[in-house]
């Protein structure tokens, strides 16, 4: 009976976990408490030092690549960052059902697009 519920607990797991979405992002960065805002700073950037990271490992990031969504600036400010992905989610509610990190890629791409090497 345990190895039934077991299976059954295994199975309907995946069905109940929800992704987080843009539009969570979004909720979670308009709240005004500090936990909320040091949250939502945090995911923003920890979203977009792993696309980085990810970039950089399939062939850098120093300039425009195939696939690089965005170039930041040196002297970018965190709260650049997420002004740029709430308004892109603001911009672009029909995708705010997006997963979240993708709306960072295209936020911060939005905002700080890769200049094309001359």
């Amino acid at each position: 009976m345990q190895r039934v519920f077991v299976m059954a607990s295994v199975l309907v797991f995946p069905l109940s976990a929800a992704a987080f979405t843009g539009n969570d992002l979004n909720m979670l960065c308009t709240k005004t408490d500090t936990a909320s805002r040091s949250a939502c700073a945090a995911y923003i950037e920890g979203a977009a030092d792993g696309i980085y990271n990810t970039i950089e490992a399939i062939g850098g990031t120093s300039g425009p690549q195939v696939g690089q969504y965005f170039c930041l600036p040196v002297d970018v400010k965190p709260q650049e960052l997420t002004d740029a992905v709430r308004k892109f989610i603001a911009d672009n509610p029909a995708r705010s059902n997006f997963n979240a990190t993708t709306m960072v890629s295209l936020g911060l791409g939005k905002a700080f697009p890769c200049k094309a090497d001359k």
